[in-house]
């Protein structure tokens, strides 16, 4: 049996999920991007790695797929990028998320890390999800 790689159909619809947050719509404007760019505008959101574990068995056309998604802001104090991860968070922990091939299962919150980046100005959130996957229950 084939394995249906859900990577680009979770990034897609985590994209869209999030642009649709209205919470986070009011932080962040349309601040989303796969990459910090060059010049950004702070506070952003950057949907980062992906980790694809295939779930092997006969008829099985399963995965769990790590997410890491960053917050980058700029701002004397970390609170802001604390309320951009919660809105985050809340738009994606034990949601429902409608893929188009890869059949969501669940998500949920593995971890939230706040930090300071060593150039000192820079907060940064790393929020890490596990989404469970299975293409035959579309």
């Amino acid at each position: 049996m084939a394995f249906t790689d859900p990577a680009a159909d979770l990034r897609a619809t985590i994209e869209a999920k999030l642009r649709a947050d209205p919470a986070l719509a009011a932080l962040i404007g349309d601040r989303i991007f796969d990459r910090v760019p060059n010049k950004p505008d702070y506070p952003l959101v950057t949907i980062g790695n992906m980790q694809v574990i295939p779930e092997s068995a006969d008829g099985v056309d399963a995965a769990e797929t790590a997410v890491t998604i960053h917050v980058w802001d700029q701002f004397k104090h970390a609170d802001k990028s604390r309320k951009v991860g919660g809105a985050v968070i809340n738009a994606l922990h034990d949601e429902g998320l409608t893929t188009a091939d890869s059949g969501t299962q669940s998500v949920l919150l593995e971890s939230a890390n706040y930090i300071r980046d060593p150039d000192g100005v820079t907060n940064h959130a790393v929020l890490t999800f596990s989404i469970l996957t299975d293409a035959n229950a579309l």
